[in-house]
């Protein structure tokens, strides 16, 4: 009879065990992903503060060359000629966003449908007024953050979406998954926007 009254004890402990742990799990998982998709989301925020503080220095560094500041063409995004001066700050950027599955490309052009496009603004005071290129993906929107460049000042500025859904990455999106969505918490609508300024050399 102890025997029986012990079996039974067991099994209903068992019992509460299971039930613990469906009651647990769902909120274990979404723990257990919001700690991936945080980590995921501070290394790009870092790796495109690296990417623009590295774009403004190559461009304050290249600025006594004999290059023009922009010589592409008009509607032309594209750094790939690499030809002027903001084609350099461009390209220089393109190599530290490559990290995380990004480029500085004009979109159709030299585009790589896997990777997330971004959009570099690249600002540069003249003493009468401020001369502008812009490398990339000039379809998605940036605003300089701070004050326009003085005379001897340039400002370069990156954009991009945190969640690119049109680039193929297991339809979770690119740079940053996406994996809180269905749980309420959409990455979708906001963008990385950052400003570097520096004096030229």
């Amino acid at each position: 009879m102890r025997q029986i009254a012990r079996n039974r004890s067991v099994i209903r402990r068992r019992g509460a065990v299971v039930l613990e742990f469906i009651i647990a799990m769902p909120v274990l998982f979404t723990a257990f992903l919001a700690i991936f998709e945080f980590g995921f989301l501070a290394l790009v925020v870092e790796n495109g503060t690296h990417a623009v503080n590295e774009g403004t220095r190559e461009g304050a560094k290249v600025w006594g060359s004999s290059m023009p500041f922009d010589n592409n063409p008009a509607f032309n995004f594209d750094p790939s000629t690499n030809d002027d001066i903001a084609d350099q700050i461009a390209l220089a950027m393109d190599d530290i966003l490559d990290v995380f599955r990004m480029e500085v490309r004009h979109t159709g052009i030299n585009d790589n449908p896997a990777k997330a496009n971004v959009l570099v603004v690249i600002e540069r005071g003249n003493g009468v007024g401020v001369d502008v290129a812009r490398r990339g993906d000039n379809t998605l929107t940036c605003n300089r953050t701070g004050t326009a460049p003085g005379p001897n000042e340039i400002v370069v500025t990156l954009c991009f979406p945190l969640v690119d859904s049109s680039v193929p990455s297991n339809g979770l999106g690119n740079p940053v998954p996406n994996w809180l969505a269905p749980f309420g918490f959409n990455l979708q609508p906001y963008h990385f926007e950052m400003s570097a300024r520096s004096e030229l050399e």
